[in-house]
């Protein structure tokens, strides 16, 4: 059986709980210093 991604379920008009890693790059004072894959996640 494949597994299924989200373009395979319809979830118009329920509520999507999303869970994500944003592995993203910080600053020596922890500061984001790229938020793309925050941005495109979205």
């Amino acid at each position: 059986m494949a597994k299924k991604t989200i373009a395979d379920v319809d979830v118009t008009g329920m509520a999507v709980l999303m869970r994500v890693d944003f592995n993203v790059p910080l600053d020596d004072q922890l500061h984001i210093t790229d938020d793309r894959r925050i941005t495109e996640a979205l």
